[in-house]
């Protein structure tokens, strides 16, 4: 009898400390998640918006380099109507980055430039500027508060440092220019959000090739 009770007693001490050896481990468990937990929460916003991040980006690139391209090719950049020219276009392409309810957060600007007929240029460099004869040489779309980078038509010469390499360009060409800028708004608030430069910026320049 005494030894069964030593048994017994061995047996309920036995299963006392295995219970609070899974209790305690429990509790450790919970300890860890609890502080990992918000940490990857987190982590996953800011994967989430990190891939908004190169989403626009790569919606800004596109926007800019289809529009130089059909407007290089002939395509009228913007006449009366919807849908029938460059500008439509690319908006109702941008969507829902860019789109005609946002119009606060972007801005999209057409240059075309020319040499400056008022200045011959037998050799380069040549005078640039934008087109200040026509009155499509510079059109805006979108109320974003920004101005563009070559200037406005006023018949002003382009930089080099506007565009590199400008001054070695040859005498009567003519080239279309689109520059997009976006306000970006994080999506989520996180330490992507607050760590990156909002103002988006793009351009994409294609020589005349239509006839």
């Amino acid at each position: 009898m005494e030894e069964r009770a030593v048994f017994d007693k061995l047996g309920g001490l036995m299963a006392t400390s295995i219970f609070r050896i899974i209790r305690s481990e429990k509790g450790q468990s919970l300890i860890e998640l609890s502080l990992i937990a918000p940490l990857m929460v987190v982590l996953a916003y800011g994967a989430v918006e990190v891939g908004s991040v190169i989403s626009t980006y790569l919606t800004l690139t596109h926007t800019t380099r289809e529009a130089a391209n059909l407007a290089s090719r002939g395509t009228p950049v913007d006449v009366a109507g919807p849908d029938n020219d460059v500008l439509d276009t690319i908006i109702t392409a941008a969507a829902p980055t860019i789109t005609m309810t946002n119009q606060a957060q972007w801005r999209i600007i057409y240059s075309k430039v020319i040499q400056d007929p008022g200045t011959p240029c037998p050799t380069e460099p040549c005078k640039y500027i934008v087109d200040n004869i026509n009155p499509n040489g510079q059109i805006i779309r979108g109320t974003l508060n920004k101005q563009s980078k070559l200037g406005p038509p006023n018949g002003s010469q382009i930089p080099q440092s506007v565009l590199p390499g400008i001054q070695n360009v040859k005498a009567n060409q003519t080239f279309h220019v689109f520059e997009v800028f976006y306000d970006y708004a994080p999506n989520i608030i996180t330490f992507i959000g607050k760590g990156i430069n909002t103002d988006f910026y793009d351009r994409t320049i294609f020589t005349n090739v239509s006839s």
